[in-house]
Parts: structure tokens; sequence; C-alpha cells
């Protein structure tokens, strides 16, 4: 940590972010000390994000589970969250006693806790930094620096991690450019290999309408990404194509699931208790369903016209099909109907 604090900001001066320029100064450094590669890597994520720990305490909402968890996946164990609250302390205090006050010092008390708290989550913490990873290769694109910064903005600030896993910078950079001009709904239809739609909407659908129509086919993934100015986007994947003459009569479900008029009967699955398993305690802002059961038609239908009936709110959907099997994961935002609806919806979809 010595040797850390000497060298964070070796890099100032150069042309080239004076954090990576520091991570280079310091590996050569320790390698010539002969320091073990684990401290030379513990070193090396320490000078990267030497600053990450201020900024984040000083001006983001430490309060939000999207922060903290950004913040926690760069420092995934104890450990390094130790370590970097000892650089950041020693890096504010010696800029001066104006810079560490006891109003900054609460603030990163307050980061670390709320951090350190979050390590549990585990997989939601490798997840959210392979998001980390994808956002910061889709910020050095060409084709997104060339964007409007306001749309950068936007881009930015999708919470989904799975859409830009999932997704390319080309992909990515395609849906928002037709989202910023959805003024109701917009969709499109891709029939190669198997069928596809693509819907952006800024008016309620009724969903659990669209897939009873659509239920002779079998849906073998969905994508549901809250996207921004109240937009949002739904993909789903068949495991087939159909007929091109059948485009039409898709196309008018389409139109259709938008008419609250509309009206549905569906059939109701055949699911066991022991099938369903609700987590409220997921994290601080989702809760998560899951389902595992026999694949049957009209089963997602079913779902999603319960929460769209409840106005329940789908943050996202994976939705995985395997020998006549569902794996389906549902992550559902705890300030809407859902975690006091618990036991109605298990009623609802065994009894």
């Amino acid at each position: 940590i010595k040797i850390v604090v000497f060298l964070h900001d070796a890099g100032k001066g150069r042309k080239r972010n004076h954090n990576l320029v520091g991570v280079s100064l310091f590996r050569i450094f320790a390698t010539k000390l002969g320091l073990e590669q684990e401290y030379i890597r513990l070193g090396e994520r320490l000078i990267q994000y030497h600053d990450l720990m201020s900024t984040t305490a000083q001006r983001e909402d430490l309060y939000n589970e999207k922060t903290i968890l950004q913040f926690a996946s760069r420092f995934n164990t104890k450990r390094l969250l130790d370590l970097i609250y000892l650089l950041t302390y020693a890096d504010m205090k010696g800029v001066g006693d104006r810079v560490y006050t006891n109003f900054s010092a609460g603030l990163i008390r307050t980061l670390y806790k709320e951090a350190l708290g979050s390590l549990k989550h585990e997989k939601i913490l490798d997840t959210t930094a392979r998001k980390l990873k994808k956002v910061e290769s889709l910020k050095r694109s060409k084709i997104f620096m060339g964007l409007p910064k306001t749309l950068q903005k936007k881009i930015l600030s999708v919470s989904s991690n799975e859409f830009f896993i999932r997704n390319s910078a080309q992909r990515i950079i395609s849906i928002t450019q037709m989202a910023i001009k959805v003024e109701d709904f917009e969709y499109t239809i891709c029939n190669k290999s198997f069928l596809t739609i693509e819907i952006i909407r800024q008016k309620s659908i009724n969903l659990g309408y669209l897939l009873s129509k659509l239920s002779r086919l079998n849906i073998v993934n969905m994508e549901i990404v809250k996207l921004f100015d109240g937009l949002k986007y739904f993909k789903i994947d068949f495991s087939e194509s159909i007929d091109e003459s059948e485009i039409p009569l898709v196309e008018d479900i389409i139109h259709a699931s938008f008419d609250t008029n509309s009206e549905i009967i569906l059939t109701k699955p055949i699911i066991k208790q022991a099938e369903i398993e609700i987590d409220c305690n997921h994290s601080r802002d989702y809760a998560v369903m899951k389902l595992r059961t026999e694949d049957q038609k009209g089963l997602l239908a079913y779902i999603t016209h319960l929460f769209d009936r409840l106005k329940i709110d789908i943050a996202t959907a994976k939705i995985h099909t395997r020998k006549r099997k569902v794996n389906d994961l549902f992550l559902i935002q705890k300030d809407g109907n859902f975690c006091h609806n618990t036991k109605l919806i298990i009623r609802e979809l065994t009894e």
C-alpha cells in the first residue's frame, strides 16, 4: 500500500489517462522490487481506480443500488475494499484538511459500508462487472463517440446489465437511435432462420395478448429492457420461422396488442408450487421469480397476463427452453405490486 500511495499519481502530466500510465509505472517498479504477482495485480487495480471511491462518494447517490454495485464490482473483496479505503484516505488527506473534512469522511465511510454489504451478492457483482467492461468498450468505439452527447447519456443511463452484455456496440446504438424517434410504438419483424419480433413502446402493451395469439409458436428467448424517457424494449425469439404470407397477421396481432379493448382467452398451465421460486430479497431494488416446469403452450402468455392484471412491472425476463423444460427468470422492481402479492401469484399459477 505504501508503494501504491507513492506511485498512484505518477502518471500525471501525460496525454494518456494518468491512471493507466500509473498502472504501467507501478508494474515496472513492483516487478523490479520482486513483488509477488498477487500484490502486483492488487496494486494495478488500486491505481487504475484510485479516484473512484472519492468521486463516487461525493458525486453519486449512495443509496442507489446501481451506484453501489458498480463501485463494488471494481473492489469485489473485503481486502480490496479495505485497501481502496486506505488509499482514498491517504490521497485526500495528503491534499489538505479542506479536502478530507468530516463531511467527506462520512460519505466515504457510508460508501464503504454499503459496498461491503453488497459483497454477498457475488453473481450480481459478476454480472455488473461484465456490463461495465462492455460499457467501457462501447465508450471507446468511434461510432459511440460520434453520437450527440445527449444520446450518449441516454444510452449509458440504461440500467439493464443484460442489455449491454448480450448486444454489440452497433446493436445497442441502433436500438437507442430507433427509440428516440418513437412516439407510440415501433416494431420490426425478422423471419430468416427463425421469427424474431422487436418492439419499442411508449404506450402500454398487452404483452399477454401478444404472446397468447402467438402461443402456437415456441418462444426460446424474451428480452425486456427499460430504456429511457419511459420507453421499453421487447425482443421475442421463436424457435422457428413462419410462412411469409403470415407476416401481415403478426403485424395485426402487434397492433391489436396496443388496443385496450382486445380480449384474450387463456388456458391455465399446469404448474406445481415447488416449481416456483420467489426471492424478494434478491437485491435492494429488485425481486426475482424463477420458474422451472414443463414447457406448455401459452405458459408465458398466462404469466405475463397475470402480471399485467396485477400491474407488476417486469424489468428483465430471461426465457430458456430446453428438452421440453423451461427455466425462466423474471427480474421485477420491488417498488411495484409484486412482493406483497406473492401468495396471490403462487395461488393463481398453481391452483
